[in-house]
């Protein structure tokens, strides 16, 4: 079974990372969770559907790369401080070779509260919560921290622009 379970993690995987493929991913999920619901059993049946397990899989990777809003705030915090220095570089480099800057990249007007909750709110809540209906009903307690963690953000921006990292 290990050698069968290499042979599904492929390229596809990794590129469920991309951002630009978070709204099919998420489709994709819901769908799932859908198919899912309307079966006698109340579970998600992979025998004989590798394309689903492969969607499984690539919104699996996807979770995972979108997990840091789960973590612990004092973990998260570091992450995101790690991620916002990282679009700053990139918005450096856009603007001295002219170029329109990114979302989320100029850190002269860069809020990373506000981009941290309007993360939570339309990509990473959306993401774990019908992650949760699919895998984990139980997931109260990702969905909880993730929560925590967008309060703790919000409550945030009255100190902000923040200075970059």
């Amino acid at each position: 079974r290990g050698a069968e379970l290499r042979v599904l993690l492929t390229p596809a995987q990794v590129l469920a990372t991309d951002m630009s493929k978070h709204m099919n991913l998420l489709a994709d999920l819901k769908t799932m969770v859908e198919t899912k619901k309307v079966t006698s059993l109340g579970v998600l049946l992979l025998d004989n559907y590798s394309d689903r397990i492969q969607q499984v899989l690539q919104n699996m990777v996807h979770c995972a790369d979108l997990s840091n809003p789960t973590k612990p705030l004092e973990l998260y915090r570091q992450w995101t401080e790690r991620i916002m220095v990282e679009f700053f570089r990139q918005g450096d480099r856009e603007r001295e070779k002219g170029m329109e800057i990114s979302p989320m990249c100029d850190k002269h007007n860069a809020s990373v509260e506000k981009s941290q909750v309007g993360f939570i709110d339309f990509i990473a809540h959306p993401l774990w919560e019908t992650w949760a209906d699919l895998v984990h009903p139980d997931a109260q307690e990702i969905l909880d921290t993730l929560e925590d963690n967008r309060e703790w953000y919000q409550s945030m921006i009255p100190h902000s622009p923040s200075p970059p990292p």
